[in-house]
């Protein structure tokens, strides 16, 4: 683990309305438009990279898809248009981090979709300091609209850097605990997650102490870095663009004091030590099951995921968003829970 001090940054890239040429779902959507659109997303995203590097950020991580992609990535009309969209804007966005990377010195985790051959995943990339590939997490939980034209993936790798080891996690992958766990048992220090949404303050809080990790959130409102001991660190809170930065030690940041409890009974000072030597793997069975007791409370299926299901709420989804474009009132939110109607 590298000593001294290190300098972390999250980007807060302020959410804009996509123009109607822009917006497949229109009538005067042109793919040139879109690729306009996405090429100023990804210019918008690296001038943040860039305020990091200048402030003198070690690691600097961006919001979900910085090239504004998701309408695309859900017109089943005619898919062609995301491919091609996310095929050109990788590539744009491979030069442009690489480049915001190499010229600050720092290491930027970007996230954006990335086709491998005919298959396209929401990816998070990590950059060198050197503008060079470290190394891709692909996102493995995707909301069910995102699994029409993206693909999961099944893993969460962690990359050495010469700050420490570095996982990643996109948007949904934060409502489940096993991700960010993942990341810390293959050995992630610190974790970036890129999101679309915005998580709670109490999530983002939970998520570093459980994981024992620095946890950086970059998103469009409440971008934040907590500290394993679940401090909140650095908050952009809800100004529109914005980076916020924290000098930490991340080889001290899990030592208890030296007069703690647990460390007089166990021998051993660092929480995160301790708690990966004192696991019990042998008992956590039911965390590999697909189908634990708690399932069966519920009825078989409820999943729209048949082509004739998954066409029935693409109509649906399609109606409400032309309803939005002719300023009529949607018929469906993203409040959480049924109390809060």
């Amino acid at each position: 683990m590298p000593g001294g001090t290190t300098r972390l940054a999250t980007t807060q890239q302020g959410w804009k309305e996509t123009p109607l040429e822009a917006n497949p779902f229109s009538d005067v959507f042109s793919l040139e438009a879109g690729r306009r659109r996405a090429r100023g997303r990804i210019e918008g995203a690296v001038k943040l990279l860039s305020q990091a590097g200048e402030a003198g950020a070690d690691l600097a991580v961006t919001g979900e898809d910085i090239a504004g992609l998701s309408l695309a990535m859900g017109y089943l009309d005619d898919p062609g248009i995301f491919h091609t969209l996310a095929l050109d804007a990788a590539a744009a966005a491979h030069e442009a981090v690489a480049a915001a990377a190499r010229r600050h010195r720092m290491h930027v985790a970007a996230c954006f979709y990335e086709k491998e051959g005919d298959t396209v995943f929401n990816s998070s990339v990590l950059f060198g300091r050197d503008g060079r590939v470290i190394g891709r997490y692909h996102k493995v939980h995707l909301p069910v609209y995102e699994t029409w034209l993206v693909t999961a993936g099944d893993d969460f790798p962690a990359f050495e850097t010469d700050i420490g080891v570095v996982g990643m996690l996109i948007c949904y992958d934060d409502m489940w605990s096993e991700s960010s766990a993942c990341c810390s048992l293959s050995g992630a220090r610190i974790i970036c997650h890129s999101t679309a949404y915005s998580p709670p303050e109490y999530r983002v809080r939970t998520r570093a102490m459980d994981a024992q990790a620095f946890y950086l959130t970059a998103t469009n409102t409440g971008s934040r870095i907590c500290a394993p001991d679940s401090k909140v660190l650095a908050d952009c809170g809800d100004r529109r663009d914005c980076v916020a930065t924290a000098e930490v030690d991340i080889a001290g940041a899990s030592l208890s004091p030296e007069n703690f409890w647990e460390y007089l009974y166990s021998g051993i000072r660092d929480h995160r030590e301790r708690r990966l030597k004192l696991r019990r793997p042998d008992a956590y069975k039911r965390l590999l099951e697909s189908n634990p007791p708690a399932v069966a409370a519920y009825p078989a299926g409820g999943l729209a995921n048949t082509p004739e299901a998954i066409r029935e709420v693409y109509e649906k989804q399609k109606e409400e968003y032309r309803r939005s474009l002719r300023g009529e009132p949607q018929r469906y939110s993203w409040e959480w829970s049924a109390q809060d109607e």
